[in-house]
C-alpha cells in the first residue's frame, strides 16, 4: 500500500512537470539546449546509502540525439556486529530465529561486502532533454557475514571404515549473493548550461538472487539483500557535465 502511494504521488509529480514542460517548449528553442548540453555526467546517488552503497554513475551522450548510456559501479561495504560471542540474534540454518521479535525493513548482519554494476540506456522524451525513460542490467555480489548455526552432513573415514555423520557447527558464516535485476525508470534532469546536474526518477526493478539456500537468504522484505521480485525504484542524482 506504502509502495502504491509513493509511486502514485511521484506520477503525480511527473504529469504535472511534464504538462509545465509542453507548454514552455515554445519559448525556449531546443536548438540552445543541443549546444549547451554536456557530453559526459558524473553524479552520485545519495539514496543508495540507505543500503550502505555508494553508487556513481558515468554518463556519455551517444553521437548528437537524445540518448546516453550509463554506466553506475556501487561499492557496499558496512559493519554491524562483529561479536561471533553474541547471543541476541542467531541464523539457524536457513531460518531466522527472531523474526517475529526483530521489526526492521532488512535483516541483521555482521559484515557486508560487495560491489556491483548497472548500464542502463536513457532517452530524453521531449526537446529540452529534460524528461527522460531509461532502462538497463544490473549484477551485484554480496558477501553477508552472520552469526549462527549450520548443519551439514559429512563423509569421513575412520580405521578403515566410511561414515555418514551430521555435524553441526555454531559460529560466523557468510552468505553470498549473486543478483541480477533488470531496471525501467522515467526521470526528470533539470536543464543547465551550466556544471551541476540535478535528476530525480521512478521506476520499478525485478531482482533475481542465487545463493547458497542452506544459509538465510536474506530476503524478507522489498530492502532485503537477497529479495526476489519486483522492488521500487526512486531517488535522487548529483553531479557535474563535463565538456
Amino acid at each position: 500500500m506504502r509502495k502504491g502511494f509513493c509511486l502514485l504521488l511521484f506520477s503525480i509529480g511527473f504529469l504535472a512537470i511534464y504538462a509545465q514542460e509542453q507548454t514552455s517548449e515554445e519559448q525556449i528553442p531546443a536548438p540552445r539546449y543541443l549546444l549547451t548540453q554536456k557530453r559526459y555526467t558524473i553524479a552520485l546517488q545519495p539514496f543508495q546509502w540507505i543500503n550502505y552503497g555508494w553508487r556513481f554513475d558515468f554518463e556519455m551522450r551517444l553521437g548528437e540525439g537524445p540518448g546516453w548510456l550509463q554506466f553506475g559501479p556501487t561499492l557496499y561495504l558496512a559493519t554491524r556486529d562483529k561479536d561471533a560471542d553474541r547471543s541476541h540474534h542467531f541464523y539457524d540454518g536457513n531460518y531466522d530465529t527472531d523474526y517475529y521479535y526483530y521489526y526492521n525493513f532488512r535483516e541483521p548482519f555482521s559484515e557486508l561486502r560487495g560491489g556491483g554494476l548497472d548500464v542502463n540506456y536513457k532517452h530524453f522524451l521531449n526537446p529540452k532533454r529534460s524528461l527522460y525513460a531509461a532502462g538497463g542490467l544490473s549484477y551485484t555480489l554480496l558477501n553477508i557475514d552472520y552469526y549462527g548455526g549450520l548443519g551439514k552432513w559429512v563423509d569421513y573415514v575412520e580405521d578403515g571404515l566410511s561414515y555418514h555423520e551430521y555435524r553441526y557447527t555454531i559460529g560466523m558464516f557468510t552468505q553470498s549473493i549473486n543478483r541480477l535485476a533488470t531496471n525501467f525508470y522515467f526521470g526528470y534532469q533539470v536543464p543547465s548550461r551550466h556544471m551541476f546536474l540535478f535528476d530525480m526518477f521512478v521506476g520499478m526493478s525485478y531482482r533475481y538472487p542465487f545463493m547458497d539456500k542452506s544459509k538465510p537468504a536474506f530476503d524478507r522484505g522489498s530492502f532485503s539483500f537477497g529479495y526476489e521480485g519486483w522492488v521500487m525504484m526512486m531517488g535522487v542524482r548529483f553531479g557535474i557535465g563535463i565538456k
